[in-house]
């Protein structure tokens, strides 16, 4: 057999679990079919010590890969070792880690869910402690179960021509995605129908959503944001469907939706799990919005 076939056999057997000497040793049995052979042969055909060789037979005995054969006996009596069929050792391998991952899928769904909603509520800030501009809109949410968790304000207009108000909310009723975004950038002019500051916020902000996705260490490895008309109240405003993609997956998924309201001298720029919470959110805007 190439040199280049037993290495590809080699990695294949360290990516289930073994360690490269583990291979070794269960490749060079596996040759030996169902009769096996004694670890004094073994030392003629791979580079480890005897006495290392007996510690890995354990190891490998232990993992399942490896039992004793007590049909036949080497010179003198010495033990005799034969490889577990290759596809009876992966199979049990993929058993173990279905069941593995159903214990782990149990204690997400039983515990895991509920220790994130404790640890991003112990994140909440208090009404007072929320900036005037902000309470008008967020209070009606708030008096509906939402909790506010993150809030920066950043008023300098030295580097920008705006004031900007960064606000993360945990949704009561979200599946998925428990938080929802809620962003105002106030100028001291009407930017409603100003075409290039809103082309220049609305590219701004998806570039920066997009490397926030990617740099929270969430699994996303990738991001497209498929820009989309977002209707709210018979109107269409610019937004995203975004679509993720996670590690060890070929698959991009919608999780979110994403649009910019531009309203007098404020852009709002929200986000969440689904249209319905944008809607939520949209009202709240609308609702103190109208009467001004």
């Amino acid at each position: 057999m190439t040199v280049n076939k037993t290495k590809k056999f080699i990695q294949a057997l360290e990516k289930v679990g073994l360690t490269h000497e583990e291979a070794l040793i269960y490749y060079t049995l596996i040759q030996h079919g169902k009769k096996g052979t004694y670890i004094k042969d073994l030392t003629e055909h791979i580079p480890i010590k005897r006495t290392t060789i007996y510690s890995i037979i354990n190891r490998l005995h232990e993992k399942g890969s490896v039992r004793e054969n007590t049909e036949y006996e080497g010179p003198k009596g010495a033990k005799m070792y034969v490889a577990i069929s290759p596809d009876l050792f992966i199979s049990r391998i993929i058993n173990k880690k279905k069941s593995e991952l159903g214990a782990l899928e149990k204690i997400k769904s039983d515990v895991i869910d509920k220790l994130e909603m404790i640890y991003l509520e112990s994140l909440e800030f208090s009404i007072n402690e929320i900036d005037d501009l902000l309470k008008p809109y967020l209070m009606p949410l708030i008096e509906k179960g939402w909790k506010v968790i993150e809030h920066l304000v950043e008023k300098s207009q030295i580097s920008h021509e705006f004031e900007a108000y960064d606000t993360t909310l945990l949704v009561p009723d979200a599946k998925i995605v428990k938080d929802a975004g809620f962003m105002v950038f106030k100028y001291n002019r009407d930017v409603e129908d100003d075409i290039n500051t809103l082309k220049y916020m609305f590219d701004m902000l998806s570039r920066k959503g997009k490397e926030e996705v990617l740099d929270k260490g969430i699994g996303v490895v990738d991001v497209k944001l498929i820009e989309s008309d977002i209707e709210i109240k018979g109107k269409k405003f610019r937004g995203h469907l975004p679509k993720f993609k996670f590690e060890h997956s070929d698959e991009y998924v919608q999780l979110t939706e994403t649009v910019m309201i531009p309203i007098k001298d404020k852009i709002f720029f929200l986000w969440a799990e689904n249209h319905n919470i944008i809607l939520k959110l949209a009202s709240a805007i609308f609702n103190i919005e109208k009467d001004k």
